[in-house]
């Protein structure tokens, strides 16, 4: 996956969620001296980068939440997961040779 620009113009995220959650999360998070937005950057850069941390808790999170509910397919998905970081070990493929594919394909198609 290319590097994220956390520089590029942003966009908006909206989410519905009770008042009294609102509440709550501006209060814990003011608790800890952080704002919503920093609160988001830092969980949707957590998931992107797939953060160790992150992923374990967002693993058991989504087996309860997802709209896919076989367990099976979970499974599956996350054993092609692991083919794939096997792979990359493998041949020796880290995310800087990755982001220089990346860049390579985007100067010779710029239209993809």
């Amino acid at each position: 996956m290319p590097k994220k620009q956390w520089d590029e113009p942003a966009e908006k995220i909206y989410a519905n969620l009770p008042q009294s959650h609102k509440v709550d999360l501006k209060i814990k998070l003011h608790h800890h001296g952080v704002t919503q937005s920093a609160f988001l950057r830092g969980a949707v850069k957590a998931f992107l980068q797939e953060d160790e941390r992150f992923m374990e808790w967002f693993d058991a999170w989504k087996l309860q939440n997802s709209s896919v509910k076989s367990a099976q397919r979970h499974h599956k998905s996350d054993k092609l997961k692991q083919a794939g970081e096997e792979l990359a070990s493998k041949f020796g493929i880290n995310d800087g040779e990755i982001e220089d594919i990346f860049d390579v394909l985007a100067k010779e198609y710029p239209e993809l």
